[in-house]
């Protein structure tokens, strides 16, 4: 039987770091997805994540049940705000050329790179809800409650930013 994310936050809220340990190899994959689809460079995405994991670790105590998912991803994102709010303006390099996951095969990574490309076209608010709701796979409630956006905004977002993605990733057409 599997030990459910209230037991695990729990027993991480008890000091147990061997639980929170558990919660966070649970959900590192989609935190760090999020992150590094509403951060402008992988390094930041990166520290964003790692922000978000010790934030959570410092107020497991306040997570009363519900999507873990949610709950973390929520912080993710006002992580990403915080950091936003932050930033001075600089200039950007393209750090994305050289980041190859180990895993990834050639034609996929092409597509995870034509996405990201993609997902940055997009507005703003529509990028953040389509990356909760699509990447994350948090509900639109879920979402509308971690950006504080009316749900049916998040639901607008989401079917207009769906809609841009696939207009720009559909195959062109062949003569």
């Amino acid at each position: 039987m599997e030990i459910t994310d209230l037991d695990l936050a729990r027993g991480a809220a008890s000091g147990q770091e061997a639980a929170f340990e558990a919660l966070v190899r649970r959900y590192q994959g989609t935190v760090r997805g999020v992150t590094r689809r509403l951060a402008p460079r992988p390094v930041e995405a990166d520290d964003l994540a790692q922000a978000a994991f010790l934030t959570a670790w410092r107020k497991i105590g306040t997570y009363r049940g519900g999507s873990f998912k949610a709950w973390l991803c929520t912080i993710a994102y006002r992580e990403f705000l915080q950091a936003r709010r932050k930033q001075k303006p600089e200039v950007e390099f393209d750090e994305g050329a050289h980041v190859i996951a180990f895993d990834v095969s050639a034609a996929r990574m092409a597509d995870h790179l034509d996405l990201d490309r993609a997902l940055k076209t997009l507005p703003e608010n529509q990028r953040i809800c389509v990356v909760l709701c699509v990447a994350a796979g948090l509900s639109h409630a879920e979402a509308a409650g971690a950006t504080g956006f009316p749900l049916g905004t998040v639901k607008s977002h989401v079917n207009r930013g769906v809609a841009a993605l696939r207009k720009q990733l559909a195959p062109g057409d062949v003569a």
